[in-house]
């Protein structure tokens, strides 16, 4: 473990080892910070002691005062001299040596101290002094931060759970009652671990239950006894002390658990990890899914970040099944971690699916031999209920009633805390506290920090499957959760909605409560729920009650609801297409002003998206069209809140979204393809007229593409192969430049651009482009399969048309249709219908060539 040794000329006549032992202790761990003073053991070889400390640090720091320097500095001829010895030996050794000057003393010269510590005399120095003490406090643990970043680390762990834990608490991972089950995927992170080289981030997933954060304290464990820091990262541990984990210049792991709903520590880990390619840290991210929230972090505006995250391939967990011993083992290791007698284990051992559940049965028979096994988690809330009461009739809460317990465990579980007003102010929005003594509040968090220990002021029942049984019977007792949003922060209502998100994965009967609470304050928590979704293992469940609170929004709202979505998703597709229209809906459509203009070309686009109701979508478009066209010919815009010019959010800029949205509306149906080209000119004009900006330049690239298919499709080629070869020309510096952000832009371009070019009689060309297509393809598909693999069986398809004019490569064409028709059968089981002309066109190519080779 890395340390820090404080040297100093004598204790008693200075206030600065103690202090800056005292800061600094708290700041990184009393056992990494030696004050002889202090640290020192009755019995221990004074010399010996001092010589392993200086040789076992990473950091000296050398406090000088004014005696230093003045008239004790002919101590240091001394080459016995305990404060020479030690700074020499450390330079000597070439530690870091951190001089801090003290009092207004000064560095002496090189001239006047031993050649062996001469080298102190030539580094910068930090200076303290009473008037200035916190700054220069601050300043000095900043610097040691820098200096040992791997102190740093040891202060993000979690520390050990307690081990006088009782009750449902003990179900737990972190207490390891039940020995972990070895698994295959344990060697293959060991061995990514130890690899000198390849990727710095792993990221496990599975589903809840299924053993991940047992695995990952595991492979801690292991790494930490082969000599090198592990362990598992604090949900508290402030993400600033991650930039710092690049700069870690030994092996080290950090396990960052619920991945998916901590992405400021993820991104800071990524960022600091990213602009330190060679670095020996490891990240171990484990979430419930790979979905969206990863999808943000490869939007980063570090490309670096955007690529290290595009390099991690999730590796899935399956969960374990309960083994034939394992109610036994567990109930042997309960009686003896509770100090309970074990009782003889029941004839009919219960049936569970998972371990966790398994492990409730076996805790419910130690503390209670004559319970029923059925329902375990159900069977250790009664008794954990029964336990709150009692302890709650000591703490003096007002009426301890099953229902008042029932509402702050639910509350606490679901809103939680991040500092004590926001504790405060949920407490007293609880109905037993209303109006009551202040002192009643205090009882209860008396009675929460007993009963539901941690690190936060409020801290949830745990472990999660326990608290989503005990959460889902709470809302099913009709108990409301709107009447605490006046007690809450906007940050703990995006935390009850991701509970409430996870939850009705296990339990989807919650989901009437969950819309009527989102229907509650939807202009506030429709657009808290979109920031939370990402981070949803199964985001439509939650949408789905999104919309039925939708459909209860009041007019009002409506617009901040539309302002809020993403720009893209598949999970909210339908969502954006129904809010958006309702938004619409409650507007002037004889308005003619910009904002409704806006809401009908994103209506627009929407639908078309979806590939739905063509003639609306063309409508909408066309609506959107025509109001902005007659702002700018009257000049209104200048009465609007948007700028007449042509920057982002324009007049202009709108007006040509508008028609490039129109011609994709007309796209929808093959009869009016003329005039689907004659729009998209029209656009392709007006984004020529924009600025020469990144955000129009790309939106012309998309533009020039979507016209170069149409043109393709009316066999206009020279026309569509200078429109694709211009397009190409766009995006290709954006995709060098930021190859995340435009990587799905620039295989659609270099695709459309390889069928043009085996159309106009370039084959060889067009199958070059056709490959590097492809390996654009498989990387979105691997990143993101569920956004990617239509895009991917594509462009295998198109592919195999290009290879199958050269004879000798026909086998190779008939693998990709092969590879193509394999996906669309995959995506035909999940949206049935909507593949269909697709997988039966490459099924009859391969017929057909099937046919062609038997004859």
């Amino acid at each position: 473990m890395p340390g820090i040794f404080l040297s100093y000329r004598n204790i008693e006549r200075s206030w600065a080892p103690m202090l800056v032992d005292r800061e600094l202790s708290r700041r990184f761990g009393p056992e990494n910070v030696f004050q002889a003073g202090r640290s020192n053991l009755p019995a221990v070889h004074f010399p010996t002691e001092i010589d392993r400390r200086v040789d076992k640090c990473d950091l000296l720091i050398a406090l000088i005062d004014r005696p230093w320097v003045g008239e004790d500095l002919h101590l240091l001829r001394d080459s016995g001299d305990w404060v020479r010895r030690e700074i020499a030996r450390a330079l000597g050794q070439g530690k870091r040596v951190l001089p801090v000057l003290l009092d207004g003393a000064e560095m002496p010269r090189t001239a006047e101290v031993p050649d062996d510590i001469a080298p102190l005399t030539r580094k910068i120095a930090l200076r303290m002094r009473p008037r200035t003490v916190d700054t220069d406090l601050l300043r000095l643990i900043g610097e040691v931060e820098r200096l040992v970043p791997e102190l740093v680390l040891a202060t993000l762990m979690d520390p050990a759970p307690p081990k006088n834990v009782g009750g449902p608490a003990l179900l737990r991972a972190e207490h390891q009652v039940l020995p972990f089950r070895h698994r295959g995927e344990l060697d293959l992170l060991a061995k990514w671990f130890s690899a000198p080289a390849g990727p710095p981030v792993k990221l496990v997933v599975g589903a809840l239950g299924a053993g991940k954060t047992r695995l990952g304290l595991r492979l801690a464990a292991q790494v930490r006894g082969s000599g090198r820091p592990a362990g598992l990262l604090s949900m508290t541990a402030p993400a600033e002390c991650l930039e710092r984990l690049g700069e870690i210049g030994s092996p080290c792991l950090v396990v960052l658990d619920d991945a998916e709903v901590r992405p400021a520590q993820v991104r800071a880990a990524l960022r600091s990890l990213a602009a330190a390619p060679d670095a020996p840290a490891r990240l171990l991210l484990l979430a419930r899914s790979g979905g969206d929230w990863l999808d943000d972090l490869r939007d980063d505006a570090d490309d670096a970040v955007a690529d290290l995250v595009d390099s991690i391939v999730p590796l899935s967990l399956a969960p374990l099944r309960p083994a034939e011993e394992d109610f036994a083992t567990a109930c042997t290791a309960f009686a003896r971690h509770l100090g309970l007698p074990l009782r003889s284990l029941p004839s009919d051992r219960p049936e569970t699916p998972t371990l966790l559940e398994l492990q409730a049965a076996a805790l419910t028979h130690v503390l209670s031999p004559d319970t029923p096994l059925d329902r375990p988690l159900r069977r250790i809330l009664g008794l954990e209920r029964a336990y709150w009461r009692k302890v709650g009739t000591a703490f003096g809460l007002p009426e301890p009633s099953d229902r008042v317990l029932a509402e702050v465990m639910a509350a606490v579980t679901l809103f939680g805390a991040d500092s004590e007003p926001e504790a405060d102010g949920l407490l007293a929005s609880l109905r037993a506290f209303r109006g009551g003594p202040v002192q009643a509040v205090d009882s209860c968090r008396d009675l929460l920090r007993a009963v539901l220990p941690g690190t936060g002021p409020l801290n949830p029942l745990q472990p999660e499957q326990l608290a989503q049984e005990f959460v889902a019977d709470f809302l099913d007792s009709d108990h409301r959760l709107a009447e605490l949003l006046d007690g809450v922060s906007d940050e703990q209502a995006r935390r009850a909605l991701r509970n409430l998100g996870r939850y009705l994965e296990r339990h989807p009967r919650i989901s009437g409560s969950v819309e009527d609470f989102l229907a509650a304050a939807p202009g506030r928590l429709l657009p808290l729920a979109l920031t939370v979704l990402p981070s949803v293992p199964q985001p439509q469940l939650l949408v789905s009650a999104m919309s039925g609170a939708l459909g209860r929004t009041p007019q009002g709202e409506l617009l901040a609801v539309v302002d809020a979505l993403p720009l893209r998703s598949d999970a909210l597709a339908r969502f954006a297409v129904d809010a958006t229209e309702r938004a619409l809906g409650a507007r002037d459509a004889d308005a003619g002003d910009f904002t409704t203009a806006r809401l009908a070309r994103r209506l627009s686009v929407r639908l078309t998206y979806l590939g739905e109701r063509p003639s609306d979508a063309a409508e909408a478009a066309r609506s959107a069209v025509r109001t902005l066209t007659a702002l700018t010919v009257r000049g209104a815009a200048q009465q609007e809140s948007v700028t007449a010019g042509s920057g982002p959010g324009s007049v202009a800029g709108e007006l040509a979204e508008a028609h490039a949205a129109l011609a994709l509306a007309l796209d929808l149906d093959p009869s009016r393809r003329d005039e689907a080209v004659a729009v998209g000119e029209t656009a392709v004009a007006q984004y020529r007229a924009l600025p020469d900006r990144d955000r129009h330049g790309a939106a012309l690239a998309t533009a020039l593409h979507n016209q170069s298919i149409r043109l393709r499709r009316v066999r206009a080629m020279p026309a569509a192969l200078a429109a694709a070869a211009e397009a190409r020309r766009l995006v290709e510096p954006l995709h060098a430049e930021r190859p995340t952000r435009f990587r799905s832009l620039y295989a659609d371009v270099l695709d459309n651009l390889s069928i043009v070019t085996h159309l106009t009689g370039h084959p060889d060309e067009a199958e070059r482009l056709g490959r590097e297509t492809l390996a654009l393809r498989r990387a979105l598909a691997a990143a993101r399969p569920d956004a990617y693999r239509s895009q991917l069986a594509g462009t295998l398809f198109n592919l195999g048309l290009l290879l199958t004019e050269n004879e000798r490569k026909g086998a190779e064409a008939r693998r990709l249709w092969g590879e193509s028709l394999s996906i669309y059968e995959t995506l035909s089981v999940h949206r049935p219908g909507y593949y269909d002309e697709a997988r039966d066109r490459v099924r009859a190519h391969l017929d057909r060539r099937k046919a062609d080779h038997d004859d």
